[in-house]
């Protein structure tokens, strides 16, 4: 017993310490926002013309290319690149090689004289690259393969070229606890492997000629080394991806941790039809469900969720979970004096989810005013999952709708409160708040107005719960069917079985 409780510890550390990974990331999608939305127009428009796809054929021998962002995935743009290695490597700039010893180091300083040059770098067989100039949980992180370095007018460029399986290495450890069960990590490895794989067919970061960055804007990458056991997990899944009914690989989603439900996809992702792969389900534990009799919740109800989220009549797959239940209190002054900004970037980056209020009581899309003092906060539209989609802000001075889970967690985000949760209390810079599952209740005291956020779960709360996964796998479930659970209907497949 002693064991088996110092082992769920563990796993429940090393979930905290992934969680607060994602946090430092949501620091750095912060500043990079403004960098990538005119990449953004420039994507969309470049999808209609080619229907996002760069490549015919995927396969698990193909290389991908990932940017990697500076120390707590503040940008994609370095200062300076230093790199060395404990062997042997080799700089390549324009076709002229320079050799350097093991233990030296090459840097390059953000300087014109690179630009438009191709500068490589690659280890002696066997070895990696450590990048001296980027820190990941305190140490400098070490690459496989090859890193590029690329001048650009806001900065160098840092790319890591290295096989996909190769890749998924240093990404499952990076996403889910190697301590957990290996079918969780199994089941961890053809998420990440399927996500990377639509990644590769995008045209997201053609830009940057890259596929994706390292931060969670992406999936992480390489923020904790790979070891042993993330390695058997990509390896005992090798080109196993998730597919939906037209043999098509899907992006499996995955995020921390449910409040006891997962949402649909299209409740998540705002999407015009149902996603078939990505249905809301309530979380229940099958020992549960055989003794309540319960198979489903209808949460949409403000009443039904509240009481829900104070229910312990039964368990789910996270009732243990770190972020299974939190609560964060923030005063009516602090959110009214940020909320016009944060509004302003939702409205910037689709104005059709931010409308404001007409005075014949409609909403519409237009340019956002300054809202004044916040007097009340109602949720508009909570799906069956319990998910907010839609919350009204009242301001003394104008009337705002926002819409989507994620302008709802980011106009409502904390970047000064502290948020408490099953094991304690967190106080960091958080862009949004931990999920969109959540009610507001007044905490008004004193004569100072406040409103409290009570919720549950961790993440966009659509696809496989990390932490969900991992119960299921102590409870002897195979990675097989942990994914069937929470990709209904979709189906596993080789990418060497896959059609061009």
């Amino acid at each position: 017993m002693r064991k088996s409780r110092r082992k769920q510890i563990g796993i429940i550390i090393g979930l905290s310490v992934m969680v607060l990974g994602c946090l430092l990331a949501e620091t750095g999608k912060r500043k990079i926002q403004k960098e990538k939305k005119s990449q953004v127009s420039e994507e969309k428009a470049a999808q209609k013309k080619t229907g996002a796809v760069k490549r015919e054929k995927i396969t698990d021998n193909m290389n991908v290319r990932v940017l990697l962002m500076t120390t707590g995935f503040a940008s994609i743009f370095h200062e300076k690149v230093k790199i060395t290695s404990s062997k042997p490597f080799t700089v390549t700039v324009n076709g002229k090689k320079k050799e350097y010893p093991a233990e030296g180091m090459a840097s390059f300083q953000n300087d014109k004289k690179y630009k438009g040059k191709k500068i490589m770098i690659k280890p002696s067989k066997g070895a990696k690259l450590k990048v001296l100039s980027v820190e990941r949980k305190g140490i400098h992180p070490s690459y496989r393969h090859m890193l590029k370095v690329t001048w650009n007018k806001k900065g160098l460029l840092l790319t890591n070229k290295l096989p996909l399986e190769e890749y998924l290495y240093a990404v499952v450890p990076s996403e889910i606890s190697t301590s957990s069960k290996m079918e969780a990590l199994k089941a961890q490895a053809i998420c990440a492997r399927s996500y990377a794989c639509c990644q590769l067919q995008s045209v997201r970061y053609d830009d940057y000629q890259a596929d994706l960055d390292d931060s969670a804007s992406c999936q992480v990458y390489n923020n904790i080394p790979e070891d042993a056991r993330s390695r058997q997990a990509v390896k005992e899944t090798k080109g196993i991806v998730l597919v939906d009914k037209k043999g098509k690989v899907v992006p499996a989603y995955y995020y921390s941790t449910s409040w006891g439900y997962s949402a649909s996809g299209q409740d998540v992702w705002n999407t015009k039809s149902k996603i078939s792969y990505l249905p809301e389900r309530l979380q229940i534990t099958e020992k549960s469900q055989k003794k309540s009799g319960i198979k489903s919740l209808d949460l949409s109800k403000e009443g039904e969720f509240q009481s829900f989220l104070h229910r312990t009549s039964f368990d789910t797959y996270d009732s243990d979970a770190v972020w299974y239940r939190w609560n964060m209190t923030i005063s009516q002054k602090a959110l009214s004096e940020r909320v016009d900004s944060l509004l302003a970037e939702c409205y910037a980056a689709d104005p059709d989810l931010v409308l404001t209020q007409t005075k014949t009581g409609g909403y519409r899309s237009k340019p956002i005013k300054p809202l004044g003092m916040v007097k009340k906060i109602r949720v508009e539209k909570r799906e069956k999952s319990g998910l907010i989609t839609e919350i009204v802000l009242v301001g003394k001075k104008n009337v705002v709708k926002v819409c989507t889970q994620h302008n709802v967690r980011k106009v409502l985000g904390s970047p000064n409160e502290t948020i408490y949760y099953n094991h304690g209390k967190l106080r960091t810079y958080m862009s949004l708040l931990p999920s969109a599952a959540f009610f507001v209740a007044d905490a008004s005291k004193d004569n100072e107005a406040a409103f409290q956020f009570i919720g549950g779960g961790f993440g966009h709360g659509t696809g496989m719960s990390q932490y969900g996964a991992i119960t299921m796998a102590g409870l002897g479930k195979d990675y097989n069917e942990i994914l069937g659970y929470y990709f209904t209907g979709a189906n596993l497949k080789k990418l060497s079985e896959i059609p061009a």
